[in-house]
């Protein structure tokens, strides 16, 4: 463990103080410039000299002469090093025009010392288009607080961490003067889970120490233990401040005839809402008809969680903290308080909601011809889900048919235009990996029961494609408006991923492009696959080759749906971006309604007004939000969005590797869809789980990795394992807290690849 000298937080200021200085001079700075600039007296001119010997022996700065410059293509930045996972981190810089201009990744074995929290010093380089951090120099420890396991020896206690960002068992100190004895780790039996703050970090020879600060519970195995250590670990905003609950008590239950007014009425028009059985909140209602002209009338109707959660108020805040919804199975982690998020918000049937609307009007080709944005009001008359719809499309449920009868009409219309808007997004490139998610079952003691996969059916792809179409014309709408707001973007994938996929197509026969790589390449790869043996491994291939997706205040367009130009309007009640959307609408709206028109002639959409006459606006001549501070919560919700998607996905793992652990010894068939050097990992057919086969159960030969062809192959040449190839395997071991799986091969049942 490295030993780099630790400095406080003033030194902290003064570096960045003088970095800045030396990046407005390119051709250098002299000590006697940079104290004068800064100015310095005696004891701090001592102490710059100091500083600059320091930045200079971690090759921050070189010395020509006399001056000082900023070293080659590095750049040095104060910030704070963020870590969700061993090998998820990110540097995340104080600056925040850098911050805003994408992630910065950083290696483990480029950390130096540094934890979650921390505020380091850091050189930023560049490589392959991606930007890579190194700290240089840890400035000030954060609150670096970890989930681990409580343990007593003979005269000690330490604890086991059970969070993979800090490997590290820590001692226990004697009881702090700040707790009462009933917390100390002497009143705890063996096994109990707890939360310890370190109070001393790991070097050369020597554990961390810490100090408990929270009580869990007695064991991991705890029904809902899971979940609160995994809110613990990923630092997961959980329980509302009073403030925030007092104002959302506030809210009236009930739609009122004052809030009504001056909204467009739609309460006439037939809505649904389709979302799962589980389901809690409803923040999206659908209506549709056709025209005369035989075009459709789309409506997408969104709860108005702006009208309620208003700019800098405690709602906000801490709705801004959040920045998402976090979904486990059987418990979800609201943005807004219950009394918002399933109440006076949630477009529940039969009661009045307040609504911002997309009306858009679409050909048979599926493009918009004409739209209006506008502050409205509906009733959403029945609450459906996924299931019932596809049943009732499908004709398979005749009670289903009757109970809904006057809405089935409504089904087919919608089933036909999801066709249409499919077949536009296939046309323009928009690629479609249709991966399937799991479900789990669980018993009557709650216990894992099974992992299922979950395939989309009609009814997801009908609400999916009028949520992307709306989303779409409303951030065409504001681009065009020249109006400052948050996109979602999804730029092209780096070069060498795209390298490394072709590589690995290559080696199944498929042919793909290692340049000028467009979204159609994949969609046709992904035509290409449909159905074959090798499909479930490539999709995941492909799927880790591209970018993940941001927000973003510049718009640079989405590589993934072909789209120019994307947001996100239709989640605002679980998404903070989407509820700044619909302030930077609302804003429009507030200054003329025909500000929310697209300016085509009115043929059949409610609330038409005359548009206005030149759509032309100077940048930011409309805008409610600075532009600085729509790249700063970009930013934060990018970040908080990886937060909750890391959180969901260690959960499904746990739950997985709980399952499992009731199967030791059991054997299943599987797929091989990931090989590295130390093993491969199996994908099971009875359940939607994988696992390793370590390299080291393959004790019939030696095997070499073979890593442009993706398989193990065994010296004697008699044997190998490759991606797509069927196996047999054996449960052998499950480590629950690390929720690792491991497998080894049956070899008397072992199958040959289906692969032709």
């Amino acid at each position: 463990m490295s030993s780099r000298k630790q400095i406080d937080l003033t030194d902290a200021a003064k570096i960045d103080a003088v970095i800045e200085e030396l990046r407005r001079a390119p051709e250098g700075l002299s000590m006697s410039d940079l104290a004068e600039l800064l100015e310095l007296n005696r004891a701090g001119q001592k102490s710059l000299k100091q500083m600059l010997n320091r930045l200079e022996s971690v090759r921050l700065l070189r010395r020509y002469g006399q001056n000082y410059r900023l070293s080659g293509s590095e750049k040095a930045m104060i910030g704070v090093i963020r870590q969700r996972r061993r090998k998820m981190i990110s540097f995340i810089p104080d600056d925040v025009e850098q911050r805003v201009r994408g992630r910065i990744r950083v290696e483990p074995e480029d950390l130096n010392g540094a934890f979650d929290g921390d505020l380091v010093l850091a050189s930023v380089s560049t490589r392959l288009r991606e930007r890579y951090g190194r700290v240089e120099m840890i400035l000030r420890r954060g609150r670096l607080r970890i989930i681990g396991r409580l343990h007593h020896g003979f005269r000690e206690s330490w604890v086991e961490s059970l969070d993979e960002k800090f490997p590290f068992d820590i001692d226990i100190e004697g009881k702090s003067p700040a707790e009462p004895a009933a917390k100390s780790a002497a009143k705890l039996t063996d096994g109990w889970v707890v939360l310890v703050e370190i109070t001393s970090y790991p070097v050369a020879r020597r554990n961390p120490t810490g100090r408990i600060i929270e009580r869990l519970g007695a064991s991991s195995d705890a029904p809902g233990m899971d979940i609160q250590i995994v809110i613990h670990k990923h630092d997961l905003p959980h329980v509302f401040p009073d403030e925030v609950v007092e104002e959302a008590e506030a809210v009236s239950p009930v739609v009122t005839k004052d809030q009504t007014a001056g909204r467009l009425d739609l309460r006439g028009e037939p809505a649904v809402t389709i979302d799962g059985e589980t389901a809690r909140d409803f923040d999206d209602a659908i209506s549709l008809k056709r025209l005369d002209n035989d075009n459709f009338l789309l409506g997408v109707h969104i709860a108005d969680v702006s009208f309620y959660v208003r700019e800098g108020a405690p709602l906000d805040s801490e709705a801004r903290l959040r920045g998402t919804s976090v979904y486990f199975p059987e418990r979800a982690i609201p943005m807004l308080p219950e009394r918002l998020s399933s109440g006076i918000c949630s477009l529940n049937p039969k009661v009045d909601r307040l609504t911002m609307s997309a009306l858009m009007e679409v050909d048979r080709r599926g493009r918009v011809v004409n739209y209006k944005l506008r502050e409205t009001v509906i009733r959403s008359d029945e609450r459906m889900t996924y299931t019932d719809v596809n049943k009732l499309l499908a004709h398979a449920d005749p009670q289903l048919s009757m109970r809904y009868a006057d809405l089935h009409g409504l089904f087919k219309t919608m089933e036909e235009l999801a066709r249409i808007l499919i077949k536009m997004r296939e046309r323009r490139g928009a690629i479609d990996f249709n991966l399937p998610e799991a479900i789990f079952e669980f018993d009557d003691e709650g216990r894992v029961a099974g992992v299922l996969r979950a395939d989309r059916n009609i009814a997801h792809r009908i609400i999916e494609e009028f949520m992307l179409l709306a989303n779409e014309t409303v951030a065409g709408h504001l681009q065009r408006l020249r109006v400052p707001s948050l996109y979602r973007i999804h730029e092209e994938p780096q070069p060498q991923r795209v390298i490394e996929f072709a590589e690995l197509s290559a080696a199944y026969g498929y042919g793909f492009p290692v340049e000028g790589v467009s979204s159609k390449d994949y969609q046709r790869l992904s035509h290409q696959l449909a159905g074959k043996p090798e499909e479930r491994v490539l999709a995941y291939a492909m799927l880790r080759s591209l970018q993940r997706a941001r927000y973003s205040a510049q718009n640079l367009g989405h590589f993934g749906l072909a789209a120019p130009v994307y947001t996100h309007f239709t989640s605002p009640i679980r998404r903070y971006p989407d509820l700044i959307v619909h302030r930077v609408l609302r804003a429009l709206l507030k200054t003329s309604p025909s500000l929310g028109d697209s300016g085509a002639a009115a043929t059949g959409l409610p609330g038409s007004s005359k548009p206005p006459k030149s759509k032309k606006q100077p940048r930011g001549a409309l805008a409610p939000i600075p532009l600085g501070e729509l790249e700063l919560i970009a930013e934060e919700s990018s970040e908080r969005e990886r937060a909750a998607d890391a959180a969901e996905n260690e959960i499904d793992e746990w739950r997985k590797a709980v399952f499992m652990a009731e199967h030791l010894g059991e054997e299943f068939d599987g797929m091989i869809v990931n090989v590295k050097d130390f093993g491969f990992f199996v994908e099971l057919d009875d359940f939607f789980i994988d696992g390793l086969v370590p390299v080291a159960t393959l004790t019939d030969d030696f095997y070499n990795f073979d890593e442009r062809r993706h398989k193990l192959v065994g010296r004697s040449g008699r044997r190998q394992f490759k991606l797509g190839d069927r196996v047999r395997v054996r449960v052998g071991r499950v480590n629950v807290d690390r929720h690792l799986v491991d497998f080894s091969v049956v070899d008397s049942t072992r199958k040959k690849s289906r692969r032709k």
